[in-house]
């Protein structure tokens, strides 16, 4: 770095006062951001279709007098938004602990003095000093610079380092600041050299913030089940206040007891309004973000945990979430032989040791650029103790520039200080220049990097050169230099993304590569990774010339786009949608934010990601890798069945309650059910349709299945159908079992009884039939949880209570009845409810048979 007492490099700066005036005037520079006050989350909450029903029904029941369910009801909703912000306090302190991993800093020059400081403070016309490592905290012209690369891939989505250079002040330039080399953007990172800057906009006025500010412009439409759950409260709360009404002014005008029609009216708006429904959704959402946060993926928004499962498209970045973004030597190329370096490579033949001796003197001792990483951990693992290694001092430094993609390095060692060895490398057609290639050579090792580069891999060039001490040039060109080889680099796949790509294949989800990396490379990294289209690439510049028509013939075709710049993210994002799919979009960087927003599921990276993305994203991946997605969206079909399932039971058992309920109306009987007969039965179904079926395994099927289409019912007309016709059939035999009662002679007491364990039996068999579409229940009951016996257990218990105190018997309008009545009731109802199992016996039979043969 240059002396900062040199004047003619490093100005002195604002000072003190001038700072402070221009904190004043233009802020902190940090990017704004929306924070959720404490009761706006819980009118956010409160505001929810599924929850507002639950609210409705607390209201009507202390309004009605039954304080007891409305307390509940209250717990329930105190639960739901506590689970909420619960939730929300994790996500948020899960945020901070990201950002505090590199707290930013910036050497700045004021009053003449180099200080380092909170980048916040950082004000424009600061200068600030730049060395590798470093994370640019503002926007600005270089006034120096000497070998800088700076890696923009959080900006830009290219995976490669820009070589930046200081350029004299010209009206271009000052017009146009991003398009020069000259200039420097927030959130970028030093990958190698120095440089002075000083700085023309911070905060909202950088790049970053000014895409920051774009993200209000997009909107994001509600969810399927959002939009679904909004029609059934609707739908479900004029049907129960029709029939209420209907029903009391029915039984008032048939026996003139109006109070009793009253309590009849209670009853049936217990029976009709499923208020377990929004309990549903919101535990299995909260247990569903707790389950997708045990594999490394945290849930900011939950309804994204059911879109998650409907995804038909995922959009992923390629470094770091394909790739390890760890770069590593792949191969070794001289004298025409090629050498590959994996984990097999056990040493490195003589006729190699010199090349990969001189790419480590052409790199720093302790560097940070990820290629020079990968050069001395190889160099490091294979020559340590020969002769090549030595104890070695950096003498002169030739940089990188504008004219010439190479630098060089002289050394001198212990062994002979008169002689200087300089190691030399950079592009390939950099190094061919430094060595003076005849045209015939040069075309023949162009050819050789050609057919690499095809296959994805970055080359560097490699030369040597020696000089006495006392002669060495200041041009690097002056120097002879023998050229070596090449060193072929990869940023290497992670393990477990082929294997997820055969799952989303499985699976019927598109997997589509955006990256703003080279055509080849990302061709590369497809095939590696199993795609089935790996030719046919649409670069950012041809994307550009499509219209909307054309895009979206294009889109059923492509599954690689490179060179991608941020606002065409979000073209191809906006053309999936346009075509019905439900897009999940990956992404870490400021270019990706506009796209993460508007995607139906936006998911950020945590390690690398920058703050913006993450704060317009769903979903946060800890751990930055492709395979947790991949699990989320398995986990999030699981969910999503699983409330389907407890639905379709609290459907079911609501049928007989309701069509009881009604019965009186034109039978003349009393009441069959009391609140309190209603208030049991929801303790069973309560946490049945809650914790039995949010703890169902996944059935195997889900995984070999195409994923719903996002306009797809949470009830089709064949799962509604089914459920109503079991309901029905309980229904049936409950008003059988009162007809019979009747016949027999029965007391109506007797008849409530019978028909109340039938219907309580009946309730814990439809727990049984909806734990799996495919398989008999016996065959997943050990794989359940263990609420179910809980439950069971209890509600024997109960009823064992109810009959056997006269003050309890009496209360519920009961009678005591023989054992031969229990046994025949409870047995009639479990035998109604699990009589369809008989399918899934004799299919899994078959499907056995099958399998044998």
């Amino acid at each position: 770095m240059p002396n900062p007492s040199s004047e003619k490099i490093l100005p002195k700066g604002l000072t003190s006062q001038e700072a402070l005036d221009r904190f004043e005037r233009f802020g902190p520079n940090e990017l704004s951001s929306q924070k959720t006050t404490f009761w706006k989350l819980i009118l956010s909450v409160v505001s929810e279709p599924m929850l507002s029903l639950l609210i409705l029904c607390g209201i009507l029941y202390a309004v009605l007098g039954n304080l007891e369910e409305a307390g509940m009801l209250s717990v329930a909703v105190i639960a739901v938004i506590s689970i909420t912000i619960y939730q929300n306090n994790k996500s948020q302190n899960a945020l901070s602990s990201l950002k505090e991993l590199a707290p930013l800093k910036a050497r700045i020059i004021r009053d003449g003095k180099i200080k380092i400081l909170p980048s916040r403070e950082v004000v424009p016309g600061d200068v600030v000093i730049l060395q590798e490592g470093d994370r640019i905290s503002a926007d600005g012209f270089l006034t120096f610079s000497l070998n800088l690369n700076v890696d923009e891939s959080l900006l830009t989505g290219e995976s490669a380092s820009i070589q930046k250079e200081a350029e004299p002040p010209s009206e271009k330039n000052m017009q146009n600041p991003a398009n020069t080399n000259s200039f420097v953007f927030a959130g970028s990172t030093v990958v190698a050299g120095e440089a002075v800057f000083q700085v023309a906009a911070t905060g909202d006025s950088t790049e970053i913030g000014k895409i920051g500010k774009e993200l209000q412009t997009i909107s994001q439409s509600p969810s399927p089940l959002q939009t679904e759950i909004k029609r059934f409260t609707i739908a479900f709360s004029l049907f129960a206040g029709v029939l209420c009404l209907f029903l009391i002014v029915g039984l008032g005008l048939r026996h003139g007891r109006w109070l009793e029609a009253f309590l009849a009216g209670l009853t049936f708006s217990m029976a009709v309004l499923p208020e377990e429904i929004p309990v549903v959704l919101s535990v299995f959402f909260s247990l569903g973000a707790w389950r997708i946060s045990k594999i490394g993926v945290l849930t900011k928004n939950l309804s994204a945990i059911e879109t998650l499962g409907a995804a038909t498209v995922l959009c992923v970045d390629k470094t770091g979430t394909l790739t390890e973004n760890n770069m590593k030597v792949r191969g070794l190329y001289c004298e025409g032989e090629f050498l590959q370096c994996d984990s097999k490579l056990l040493e490195i033949p003589e006729r190699f040791h010199s090349l990969l001796e001189f790419a480590l003197l052409a790199s720093k001792k302790d560097p940070y650029d990820p290629m020079e990483k990968a050069i001395r951990e190889l160099g490091v693992t294979f020559l340590s103790g020969t002769e090549h290694i030595h104890e070695w001092e950096l003498k002169k430094e030739y940089p990188l520039s504008s004219k010439l993609m190479a630098l060089s390095y002289a050394w001198s060692s212990r062994e002979n200080e008169e002689v200087l060895q300089i190691g030399a490398k950079g592009a390939p057609e950099a190094i061919f220049d430094l060595c003076h290639f005849s045209k015939e050579l040069l075309n023949e090792w162009e050819n050789v990097v050609e057919r690499y580069s095809s296959q994805g891999f970055r080359i560097l060039g490699v030369a040597k050169s020696k000089v006495k001490t006392r002669g060495v040039p200041d041009d690097q060109h002056d120097l002879t230099f023998d050229f070596l080889g090449l060193i072929l680099l990869e940023d290497p796949i992670r393990e477990s993304v082929p294997a997820s790509v055969l799952e989303c294949k499985r699976a019927g989800i598109k997997v589509v590569m955006i990256t703003g990396d080279h055509a080849g490379t990302a061709k590369s990294i497809a095939k590696q990774i199993g795609f089935d289209s790996c030719e046919t690439v649409l670069s950012g510049d041809e994307l550009e010339a499509l219209t909307e028509d054309e895009l979206a013939f294009r889109l059923d075709q492509v599954r690689i786009f490179c060179r991608i710049r941020p606002h065409q993210k979000l073209k191809i994002v906006r053309g999936f949608q346009s075509k019905g799919e439900t897009v999940a979009m990956t992404g870490d960087g400021v270019n990706d934010t506009l796209a993460l927003h508007a995607s139906h599921i936006g998911i950020s990276m945590g390690k690398r990601g920058t703050d913006v993305a993450r704060e317009a994203s769903d979903l946060v991946l800890l751990d930055d890798n492709f395979s947790s997605i991949v699990k989320a969206v398995m986990l999030g079909r699981r969910i999503y069945e699983n409330i389907q399932k407890s639905v379709s039971y609290i459907i079911s058992v609501h049928i007989p309650i309701i069509g009881m309920s009604l019965l009186p109306v034109f039978t003349g009987d009393p009441l069959y059910f009391f609140p309190a007969h209603i208030l049991l039965m929801e303790l069973i179904i309560d946490p049945a349709c809650t914790l039995v079926f949010e703890g169902v395994d996944a059935e195997k099927r889900i995984y070999a299945s195409p994923p719903r289409r996002g306009k797809e019912s949470l009830m089709s007309f064949q799962n509604a159908s089914l459920s109503l016709l079991r309901g029905g059939l309980i229904l049936l035999v409950l008003i059988g079992v009162s007809f019979w009662g009747k016949h027999e002679h029965w007391t109506f007491e007797k008849i409530r009884s019978v028909a109340f364990l039938c219907l309580v039996s009946s309730n814990l068999g439809m727990i049984l039939t909806h734990l799996s579409k495919d398989l008999p229940f016996y065959r997943v009951l050990s794989r359940s949880n263990t609420i179910l016996y809980w439950i069971s257990g209890l509600t024997i218990l109960i009823l064992i209570l109810i009959f056997h105190v006269d003050l309890f018997t009496h209360l519920f309008g009961f009678e005591r009845i023989r054992l031969v009545d229990v046994v025949s009731s409870v047995s009639i109802g479990l035998i109604v409810s699990l009589v369809w199992e008989s399918k899934k016996i004799k299919d899994s039979f078959y499907l056995r048979i099958r399998t044998a043969s």
